[in-house]
């Protein structure tokens, strides 16, 4: 469908769409300062109603209001967390505009594995080789990995979600943007709170933290939680349906132990220490299709089966598909175990030297051990299973000096970052596993040719024998060091008009190790080969807000980011083992800040348009010899426009109303020479056209010192591709789900009771989803989580 623009050329609907909104949004803005006047007269006359509260941020290294700060940045503080009953990260992707959070098939890093995209960039790869599109950060402390990433909400006093690149003050892999994490520091006021939940799958979640002075000048806090749930799947015996064992259980625990020495009156030193432990087997994946003509690598499957695999001649069909409501069952045979220990230390250094400088220190330290397996066939019969071992530490150090100057007209700030990281991967993929063992235990060939001079595997000792040796043992470790330098400030021109400006040099350097051999014969298929490389960039940004008046802002930004270059971390052949460079994305923003009515209406918005180069994508492409091979390779270009709108409205003090929508248009504009996966038509994947949320909350009290609410969330997304190809197999169709809480509370006696449900309405909607289909024929999905009900007792002290 196209339609005529002002010049007469066709151009497609969602581009006049997207301008469409665009206009609305800066005519909305613009009323905004005409109109606020008169309502400000009415709010004086009319019955007093609490407004929203201020919203401080510090996603430019200061404290700030969120209302006065020109980035597209959502905020949501421990008690939004609490009344949508979020307890970890990729929970709250929901409920902001152009963003996309899920954990992982336990086929692509486990349950713990995160998928974070925003306005279409992210990363699903769990290898280390390669990095994410958007970076998380806890109390200023990078976190560089997607494992790990599902993290707890324990104690935090907000998260921030920054979109669009974030290259200048926050750094390498923040080109679709970042999410900081800021926990609640300690008082030593003697508060705390326990809190107990219980529900569906017998679950059972403990929360607690206490604040405690030990000193006139130290405070420590103490906080802990623990998640024990059953799981939503069974692992079934095939034939018999016995149930053998449930899948998509929950049994984490986490602690934190912070400590803050206010040691004169100029300086404060926090410092932080933490635990989390995971033993849970993921959410399994579901075979949802079977190439019944046999795609098993050419008949392999067949061979194996007669030779190793029981009962013998028992064929890989499409027999072994469940279907029907039993969406979470399975007969994979093994259980999709996940592990992970991570634990960290950092130190928080902030000496005040003068009223009008500041210097900051963050250091810190951490270390991830991980391991999982899983059945990747889904099917009853032990053809492809992978078992990874992971672990990975790194140490980073950052300095800031925040300052004003020129009468406080200029806000300005210089820092320094070093990163230096090392991971290790040991990763086995059992393909027909046992079927070399199988053939050299035969007298002789399969084809009856002499051992001497064999045409066909089978046989001790036979020559062929190790091409059926599919066992890949898969050893990997990269070391990085990277280095920045980074500058921003903001000239305060006249009482309405601010200019900000800065810019980011980054250099880093990667070795990358790595050693692959087939596990039972021994053959070396990759041996005992480093390679290095380094890149640097450089990543500025550039903004103008104009403030209409103290309740409107509006603003226009470009900013500048990258993701770090790295290496094909699944070679199968020597000319695989490659490198490829950084992606950089360049982005123009408009947007605007209002508040309404006496600051009872909020209405936020704005409108990107993104320039993506050397995109990193994963591809089947052939290599110098004319093989096909799997390898991540900068792929060419793509535009990324759309828009974000965020509401949040008090109509009366008993009435909370809060919503938001957003829209993203990602097309590839060019793509290199050598690329076989994808077309300028190929959409990206974990990224929904639209996006959209709206929830509600009322308030009744009860009587002088007690409440009861009532709470309802609807989130919707639209179809989703799930992997690089768009395979129609294990593309997401559009839903969305609706969430509720009714909440008493004792407000003498600091006690509160909840009563919600998530997924009011039982909807079956696909999380994720993955395709074997040029090798083994096979398609998976994972289901995302069905109903669920709880009980949750709170009470403060």
């Amino acid at each position: 469908m196209t339609i005529e623009n002002i010049n007469g050329k066709n151009m497609p609907a969602y581009r006049k769409l997207v301008r469409r909104a665009g206009a609305t949004i800066i005519c909305a803005a613009l009323m905004a300062g005409t109109s606020s006047f008169a309502y400000a007269q009415q709010a004086e006359e009319a019955e007093m109603i609490a407004s929203l509260e201020e919203i401080i941020v510090t996603a430019r290294k200061r404290s700030e209001s969120i209302q006065e700060t020109p980035i597209a940045i959502t905020a949501l503080s421990t008690a939004q967390l609490e009344k949508r009953s979020l307890t970890n990260l990729m929970e709250i992707g929901a409920y902001i505009p152009n963003v996309v959070m899920n954990s992982s098939p336990s086929t692509s890093g486990g349950g713990n594995n995160s998928q974070i995209y925003i306005r279409g960039i992210g990363q699903s790869d769990f290898l280390f080789t390669t990095d994410p599109g958007v970076g998380i950060y806890v109390d200023g402390v990078y976190h560089p990995r997607t494992l790990g990433g599902v993290m707890d909400l324990l104690d935090l006093e907000r998260v921030e979600v920054l979109r669009g690149p974030q290259g200048t003050l926050f750094g390498k892999n923040t080109i679709g943007g970042a999410i900081a994490l800021t926990s609640q520091k300690p008082m030593g006021d003697g508060t705390g709170y326990l809190e107990v939940t219980t529900g569906r799958f017998d679950r059972l979640d403990i929360r607690g933290s206490f604040d405690v002075a030990l000193s006139d000048t130290l405070a420590a806090k103490v906080s802990m939680s623990s998640k024990n749930r059953d799981g939503i799947g069974r692992r079934l015996e095939y034939g018999t349906d016995k149930v053998l064992d449930t899948a998509g259980d929950e049994n984490a625990t986490s602690a934190r132990v912070a400590l803050r020495w206010e040691a004169s009156p100029d300086v404060t030193i926090d410092f932080t220490a933490d635990y989390t432990r995971e033993r849970e087997k993921g959410v399994p994946s579901i075979l949802v299709f079977v190439d019944d003509n046999g795609a098993a690598l050419g008949g392999l499957g067949g061979l194996w089966n007669i030779l190793v695999g029981g009962p013998a001649g028992l064929p890989y069909t499409s027999d072994f598909i469940i279907g029907g409501d039993n969406r979470y069952d399975s007969y994979a045979t093994d259980g999709n175990r996940n592990t992970l220990d991570s634990y960290g230390f950092s130190m928080d250094i902030d000496w005040a030297v003068n009223e009008n400088l500041s210097f900051r220190s963050i250091t810190a330290y951490r270390e991830m051990e991980a391991f999982f397996n899983s059945d990747t066939d889904g099917s009853p019969l032990s053809f492809v299973t992978t078992d990874q071992a992971q672990d990975q530490n790194q140490v980073s150090q950052e300095f800031q000096l925040i300052g004003t100057s020129f009468d406080d007209k200029l806000d300005w700030v210089v820092g320094v970052f070093y990163f230096d990281e090392f991971g290790r991967d040991d990763n086995v993929v059992r393909l027909a596993s046992g079927l070399y063992d199988a053939l050299e235990a035969l007298p002789g060939t399969l084809d009856g040719s002499p051992l001497t001079a064999p045409t066909a595997a089978g046989g001790p000792g036979n020559p062929i024998n190790p091409n059926f040796d599919l066992d890949l043992n898969i050893f990997n470790e990269i070391d990085i060091k990277s280095y920045a330098a980074f500058t921003q400030g903001t000239y305060q021109v006249s009482d309405k008009i601010s200019v900000t400006a800065g810019a980011r040099y980054s250099y880093e350097k990667k070795d990358y190790f790595l050693n692959h051999t087939r596990e039972n014969s021994g053959a070396v298929i990759i041996g005992n080969r480093t390679i290095s490389e380094n890149w640097s960039s450089f990543t500025p940004m550039g903004s103008i807000d104009y403030k209409i008046n103290e309740d409107a802002l509006i603003y226009i930004s470009v900013t500048q980011g990258f993701k770090s270059g790295g290496f094909n971390g699944r070679p199968i052949s020597v000319s695989a083992v490659d490198s490829f460079d950084p992606e950089t994305v360049l982005s123009y923003e408009f947007g605007f800040k209002t508040d309404w009515f006496d600051n009872r209406l909020r209405l936020n918005g704005a409108v990107f348009n993104a320039n993506y180069t050397d995109m990193q994508l994963g591809s089947i492409s052939a290599d110098e010899n004319g093989v096909l091979a799997l390898r991540i390779q900068n792929a060419g270009k793509a535009k990324i426009q759309g828009f974000e709108l965020e509401l949040q409205a008090r109509p009366t003090a008993n009435l909370d109303i809060i919503g938001s929508l957003g829209y993203v248009d990602f097309e590839i504009t060019q793509l290199d020479a050598g690329v076989q996966d994808f077309n300028l038509n190929t959409r990206a994947m974990k990224t929904p056209e639209w996006n959209f949320s709206l929830g509600a909350e009322y308030t009744v009290e009860i009587d002088s010192s007690s409440e009861i609410s009532l709470r309802g969330d609807w989130t919707y997304q639209s179809e989703t591709e799930q992997n690089v190809q768009n395979t129609d197999l294990i593309r997401a169709p559009g839903y969305g789900l609706l969430n509720t809480r009714l909440t008493y509370s004792n407000l003498d006696n600091d006690w509160e009771i909840a009563l919600f449900v998530t997924n009011l309405t039982d909807k079956t909607y696909v999380s994720s989803g993955f395709q074997t289909l040029t090798s083994f024929g096979t398609a998976n999905l994972i289901y995302g989580r069905p109903r669920e009900w709880g009980l949750t007792v709170k009470k403060r002290f």
